[in-house]
C-alpha cells in the first residue's frame, strides 16, 4: 500500500514538472501581453526566453499611457503550480517619478504558494529602503511596510507623509482593492 501510494505520488509529481517544462511559456507571456493593451501598458523592446521551468525577460521598457515609464533588466517567472515566483532585477524607473520616490530599485520579489493560499507575498528593496507587502485575496486588503532609506527620509519627507508611520520607525500603508 505505501509502495503504491509512493508511486502515485512519484508520477504525479513527475507530470507536474512534465507539464510545467512542457507549457509554452513564451505564448502565454505575449498573449497576457496583449490583455495588458487595454489598460494601456505596452512591454516592449524585451527578449524572452523559455529556461525550462522558468521564463527569462531581459531588457524590457514598460510604458504607461505611451509614456515611458520604467526599465527593467531582468525578470525571471517560475510558475510550478503549487510555488509561483516572479523576480524582478534592476529596475529604473522613468524620471517622471524623481518628485515622489528615488527611481532605484534593485529586487522585487512576489510569491504565492499554497501554503499560504490567501495570500501574496512581495519584497522589495532599492534606494528607497526596504518593503514588505502583503495581498490578501479573501479581505482584498494590501497591507505595506517601508523601512525607509536615509535617502528617503532626507529626499522624500513628503511622500512618507502619506503613509502612517508605526512606533517602530516603519511606515504602514493600507488599500482595499
Amino acid at each position: 500500500m505505501v509502495k503504491k501510494l509512493a508511486l502515485f505520488f512519484a508520477y504525479l509529481s513527475f507530470f507536474m514538472l512534465a507539464l510545467m517544462y512542457f507549457t509554452p511559456k513564451v505564448s502565454i507571456y505575449y498573449f497576457l501581453e496583449t490583455q495588458l493593451k487595454p489598460y494601456d501598458v505596452i512591454i516592449s523592446s524585451e527578449s524572452v526566453q523559455d529556461s525550462g521551468l522558468t521564463l527569462s525577460i531581459e531588457d524590457g521598457v514598460v510604458f504607461v499611457k505611451s509614456i515611458d515609464s520604467a526599465k527593467i533588466k531582468n525578470v525571471d517567472i517560475t510558475i510550478l503550480g503549487l510555488y509561483n515566483a516572479l523576480s524582478v532585477s534592476e529596475i529604473e524607473l522613468s524620471s517622471v517619478a524623481a518628485s515622489f520616490v528615488p527611481l532605484k530599485i534593485a529586487q522585487v520579489d512576489i510569491i504565492y504558494s499554497v501554503i499560504d493560499p490567501l495570500n501574496i507575498t512581495a519584497n522589495a528593496v532599492g534606494e528607497f529602503g526596504e518593503v514588505q507587502a502583503i495581498a490578501n485575496l479573501l479581505e482584498r486588503i494590501v497591507h505595506v511596510k517601508l523601512v525607509p532609506s536615509a535617502l528617503m527620509k532626507k529626499d522624500y519627507k513628503h511622500t512618507l507623509k502619506n503613509l502612517k508611520k508605526s512606533e517602530n520607525g516603519e511606515f504602514v500603508y493600507d488599500k482595499t482593492f
